[in-house]
């Protein structure tokens, strides 16, 4: 068995099992986009796209019982973590076979900020919209951040007010980025940089976002910070290793 198969089994088992004592777990990350884009799961691998660990994400009514649950099934919790990030954040280890479990409160806090309190359906994983975000508000991409951005917009369609959970909807993507300047920057700017190495069919669907991007109104703050433009940073810092997202 791969490191990547036996992290995304495990990754599964733990979210049917939370799912089996109400509790509500999403996967991100390699493993999220792994289980979206099962299709093109090969031309990842080839890619030498493997995951380290497994990122979450929970409810806040579920923190309570979260520790007991991966405790009860052979996880340590990160103490250090747990004081530093006050709740908002959980990392475990599995203390036989070493997988770290990253596990996120509601809220993606990352070079952006990304809500998903609302958006935690049906499982295994994140929305295909929120996954695409996790990627987009990178603002420095690295070698697996464009494969696995490659990845989605190559396996999924875009569209306008879907109820297909397997196409992108474009108009809860551009009212994401209406509402955030700084987000609209850096997600822009990476599927401009990343449009050289997407197949056409995948060039067409980022078309597509963008047209919708262009559409969409603009906040009042999203117009007011655009009038500072990058004369001011406008991402936050992250302090976090780069394999969570």
């Amino acid at each position: 068995m791969t490191e990547r198969d036996e992290l995304t089994d495990e990754a599964v088992r733990l979210i049917s099992d939370a799912a089996q004592e109400s509790l509500v777990l999403r996967a991100l990350g390699s493993v999220g986009v792994k289980l979206h884009c099962d299709k093109v799961a090969a031309d990842l691998r080839n890619r030498g796209r493997l995951p380290k660990d497994i990122d979450l994400v929970t409810r806040k009514k579920d923190r309570r019982r979260l520790r007991d649950f991966f405790e009860n099934r052979g996880y340590e919790t990160d103490r250090d973590m747990l004081v530093a990030m006050e709740g908002s954040r959980y990392l475990f280890r599995n203390r036989i076979s070493g997988i770290d479990v990253d596990v996120w409160v509601e809220v993606l806090d990352f070079c952006h900020r990304i809500d998903v309190a609302d958006r935690l359906g049906p499982g295994p994983c994140l929305t295909i919209e929120d996954l695409l975000l996790s990627k987009l508000q990178i603002v420095e991409l690295m070698d697996n951040d464009r494969h696995d951005l490659m990845a989605i917009l190559g396996s999924h369609d875009v569209g306008l007010g879907s109820n297909d959970p397997e196409t992108i909807d474009a108009d809860y993507v551009a009212s994401i980025l209406a509402a955030d300047w700084g987000f609209w920057r850096t997600a822009t700017n990476n599927l401009d940089v990343l449009r050289p190495e997407l197949s056409p069919e995948a060039t067409q669907q980022v078309a597509l976002l963008q047209k919708q991007f262009d559409a969409t109104p603009k906040s009042l703050r999203w117009r007011a910070r655009a009038r500072v433009g990058e004369r001011a940073q406008w991402w936050q810092d992250v302090e976090i290793p780069r394999d969570t997202y």
